[in-house]
């Protein structure tokens, strides 16, 4: 899809997947990466085109996930690959290139659902304590943010780090998005 300067979107093309995808971010101009469900790639490269790739220096854990159990993001400036796992309650950062990777467990990180990234750092939707973690791209926890949202689902930050917008919740707030403006000391 495109969109112009008065914000309206026109379709451009229809992509079949030969897996089912939960989440999805930009990892360069002609392609995307993928969250997958039921797949043990747990991410996966499409491009503009429909052509399909594993990333190549990656090995993923040997399951598979249940719609909502898994969510990635990519952080194209450091390379990074960041997969939720919410029965783990654990975030995995992946370093692509090297193929290495991290595995982040905390208990301030319960049943992630959600996560985003911009400037160097991964905002991860934590359901099981209503905040939103904040951390860097090595793994260290900067910092929770309350939201104010019983089970904050979804998360996005603008590229300057300077807005973070949180949906989700139960009952009437499931019908709730919340924009926070985020300083930095």
């Amino acid at each position: 899809m495109s969109v112009n300067e008065k914000s309206s979107i026109t379709l451009m093309k229809t992509l079949q997947t030969s897996t089912e995808v939960w989440s999805i971010c930009p990892y360069d101009v002609t392609r995307f990466i993928v969250g997958t469900v039921g797949d043990r790639r747990h991410a996966r490269v499409i491009g503009l085109n429909g052509h399909e790739s594993d990333i190549q220096s990656l090995t993923f854990p040997d399951k598979t996930y249940d719609t909502g159990a898994c969510r990635c993001t990519f952080l194209p400036s450091d390379g990074v690959l960041a997969v939720t796992d919410y029965w783990e309650h654990t975030v995995q950062l992946y370093q692509i290139g090297p193929g290495t990777s991290r595995t982040v467990k905390d208990d301030r990180i319960q049943n992630p659902r959600g996560i985003c990234g911009a400037q160097g750092r991964v905002f991860v939707a934590s359901s099981g304590t209503n905040t939103v973690v904040e951390m860097t791209v090595q793994g260290e926890i900067v910092k929770c943010h309350d939201v104010w949202m019983v089970w904050p689902y979804t998360i996005s930050v603008t590229q300057d780090g300077g807005h973070m917008v949180v949906a989700g919740g139960v009952s009437g707030e499931a019908k709730t998005i919340k924009l926070f403006k985020m300083e930095y000391a």
